[in-house]
């Protein structure tokens, strides 16, 4: 029996993440209203502002911007931990369902497993790390969808190192 396998384009690889950062923003912020929530609905500035109550510019301005660098490692560790669950578990994240497209291992075209989605969810929010430093860096995802455009499998730099493929079905022949 002859396998014929139908990889996911870049447009639907594209339009499911964007439905996944919508979907996992709204779960984030539900996650930072709940914390709200817990610490009697005082804002985390506030709390921040207890815990060190120095009244020099600089150094709140430098306690901010830490604050501000925990809320981003915060985020994107909420990103990473969503989208193993659901990739480990069912093989797709929301965006991905509603594209019809699934990530598959490249060799066994099973689920894939703990570690190669741990490897890849990271590096997908690696990719995005230079944009917190300036807007122009935002030109480098883009710039990676460009080989996986002539690649075969159509395989993002984290499928090749994950070892994995998006595929949108599998034809058995």
């Amino acid at each position: 029996m002859s396998v014929k396998i139908n990889y996911a384009g870049i447009n639907k690889r594209v339009a499911a993440y964007a439905v996944d950062q919508l979907i996992f923003s709204y779960l984030y912020l539900l996650f930072y209203v709940l914390i709200l929530f817990i610490s009697s609905g005082e804002s985390l500035d506030n709390i921040f502002h207890h815990v060190f109550s120095d009244d020099d510019a600089t150094l709140i301005s430098e306690r901010y911007e830490i604050l501000k660098d925990l809320e981003l490692l915060l985020e994107s560790a909420v990103y990473i931990a969503l989208e193993v669950l659901m990739i480990t578990k069912l093989g797709w994240t929301p965006g991905k369902l509603l594209c019809g497209i699934y990530i598959k291992d490249v060799n066994t075209l099973e689920n894939i497993s703990l570690v190669q989605t741990v490897v890849r969810s990271t590096l997908k929010v690696l990719l995005f790390v230079p944009c917190y430093i300036s807007a122009w860096f935002i030109i480098l995802p883009i710039l990676t969808l460009i080989p996986a455009m002539f690649d075969k499998s159509k395989q993002i730099f984290y499928d090749k190192i994950a070892k994995t493929v998006v595929i949108d079905h599998i034809l058995y022949l």
